[in-house]
């Protein structure tokens, strides 16, 4: 959702999805002496009215020394005694489906006796996970937290031995995933049939959620990726006395049959709906590293999905597969001028690489702002498109640097930000663990796939699916790819969430380079505002006239 106030010198611009609110100010005037911004948020239904918290501190007004933070781990302040200083707030503690009001006032005057500049407030709701033809999903993705280590003790899940605080920390750190996924499969009624594919298939749960449907009556059909996790998949199968949930494996010519969904089908075969994204049937898959899971209710993208599955179930060679993935119904290539506005899906393993260079074009042809999650490679033809000066603004998140995924580029528009988390107690804050610590192996940040185009104009375009935007994803492995253009409660959903996770990441990552003494102090005069008015170059003013220029926002009352 889109909301806007702009009827006094204060001027509030609001996109919020399922659990996230982004704030964007802006005045009229560029204000003198101004000390911050607070936040006080009121939630319509309940009536609950709080303020919000930042974790910077004005020192003459609590006189601590640097020194002595550690003696206060964990400590956070309100906004309306310790402003933000920053025309960007975020709150990512907000409830799906739930209306809020949010009274924002810049405050001016003297940190010890502060004084009210400006005050508007402005209304808006988060979005349902489900709507319509889409739910979109995202876990929590950030096992290395200060959340999670003050209130799980940055203790393995599954070590956690009173059952009721695990659960709470499984239904924490999966913040809707698990339970949007088991909602899918425990909406297949009897008679009705489940069809999968999978890379990853041995989360004790789904495997036990699929067995149940099984036992009421679905018929349900899965074909794991034999190759590289074939073992594992067996023997989890095995123990959850779920081995008929598969009748064939795919091992014949494929790098990886790397594909994470499920059709649900109606009696007579006609699809219905179907569970697509980024997360692998495993634990790390659904609560460690973040994740995507895209439910869509269309009974053409739904038949999609199962032929291609049908192609999948045959475990073919290579060229017969290439051949008939590309031969299905709207299965072509297509330019990036010829996507059209709706859901488009594009299947692997293609004959040749021309759809990585669609989405390169689709990144190039951006006007105000691209958001890319690429957790393994970034390929040339990305790259290239990187590396040009362009006048919008490119966010780029990563699970890890490496040489494969590095490039080079004199644009400062383009912020590039890895995974990372505090290692160790650092002033205020506690040490965290990664999810490479709380689970198995593996990729220990990010796993989604997600790039979006201009997120916050009126068509924007999200791509999103299992393919990593690679050579191999796209001629050699099994792999699904959305598009979709135009719809702009899903790109906000997206949008929010790859906020939250830039936001997250880009501190810890900066905390773990050889900085200068990091200053955890408000500062006590208005010179902060400068960066936020004096160069209409410089990447916050940028970014506060994205949000201005935000497409269809309505007025709030």
């Amino acid at each position: 959702m889109r909301r806007k106030k702009t009827s006094s010198d204060l001027e509030l611009y609001a996109v919020s999805g399922t659990n996230c609110v982004v704030l964007s100010m802006d005045m009229k005037t560029k204000p003198m002496g101004l000390l911050g911004f607070a936040f006080e948020r009121f939630e319509t239904k309940s009536k609950k009215r709080i303020w919000l918290y930042g974790q910077k501190f004005f020192q003459s007004v609590i006189p601590i020394e640097k020194k002595d933070l550690a003696k206060v781990k964990g400590q956070k302040y309100p906004t309306h005694l310790h402003p933000v200083q920053s025309f960007l707030w975020k709150d990512f503690t907000a409830q799906p489906d739930t209306e809020y009001t949010f009274i924002v006032t810049a405050l001016a005057g003297a940190p010890t006796n502060l004084e009210v500049y400006a005050k508007e407030e402005i209304t808006i709701s988060t979005e349902s996970h489900i709507s319509g033809r889409h739910g979109v999903f995202f876990n929590r993705g950030v096992s290395g937290s200060q959340s999670y280590a003050e209130q799980f003790g940055n203790q393995r899940p599954d070590k956690i031995a009173d059952k009721v605080e695990q659960q709470r920390a499984y239904r924490w750190l999966s913040r809707g995933l698990y339970e949007g996924l088991l909602a899918f499969i425990g909406s297949a009624k009897e008679g009705q049939k489940l069809r999968g594919a999978c890379y990853e298939f041995h989360h004790t749960g789904t495997l036990l959620a699929l067995k149940t449907a099984q036992q009421k009556g679905v018929d349900v059909n899965v074909v794991y990726d034999a190759k590289n996790y074939g073992p594992e998949n067996k023997a989890a199968l095995k123990a959850a006395g779920a081995s008929s949930l598969v009748k064939k494996v795919r091992d014949n010519e494929v790098s990886q049959a790397h594909n994470k969904f499920f059709v649900l089908l109606d009696k007579d075969d006609t699809p219905i709906s179907v569970w697509t994204g980024s997360t692998n049937v495993s634990e790390k898959g659904i609560f460690g590293h973040c994740n995507t899971g895209h439910q869509i209710s269309d009974r053409h993208i739904a038949t999609r999905y199962f032929d291609y599955w049908k192609l999948v179930y045959q475990n073919l060679d290579r060229k017969t597969y290439q051949n008939k993935v590309m031969a299905l119904k709207d299965g072509a290539d297509v330019k990036a001028a010829d996507v059209p506005v709706g859901i488009s899906v594009f299947f692997s393993p293609r004959k040749t690489n021309d759809m990585l260079q669609t989405y390169a074009d689709l990144v190039e042809g951006a006007s105000g702002m691209v958001c890319c999650v690429y957790p393994f490679n970034i390929d040339k033809r990305f790259q290239v498109v990187f590396a040009e000066d362009k006048p919008y603004l490119r966010y780029i998140l990563l699970d890890r640097r490496q040489g494969y995924n590095t490039f080079k580029t004199n644009d400062r528009d383009v912020e590039v930000v890895a995974g990372s988390y505090i290692q160790s107690a650092f002033d205020q804050w506690v040490a965290e663990k990664s999810s490479g610590s709380l689970f198995k192996s593996g990729v220990d940040f990010l796993h989604n796939k997600i790039i979006l185009i201009d997120p916050l104009g009126a068509v924007p375009t999200v791509i999103s699916g299992s393919a990593n935007y690679s050579e191999n994803s796209t001629t050699k492995n099994d792999e699904n790819t959305l598009i979709i253009k135009g719809d702009q409660r899903v790109a906000d959903i997206y949008f929010t969430d790859f906020v939250r996770l830039f936001d997250h990441f880009s501190f810890r990552e900066w905390l773990s380079k050889p900085q200068p003494q990091f200053d955890p102090f408000l500062k006590e005069n208005g010179d902060w505002v400068n960066g936020y008015f004096d160069n209409p170059a410089w990447l916050n003013v940028k970014r506060k006239m994205l949000f201005k220029s935000m497409a269809d926002a309505l007025e709030s009352p």
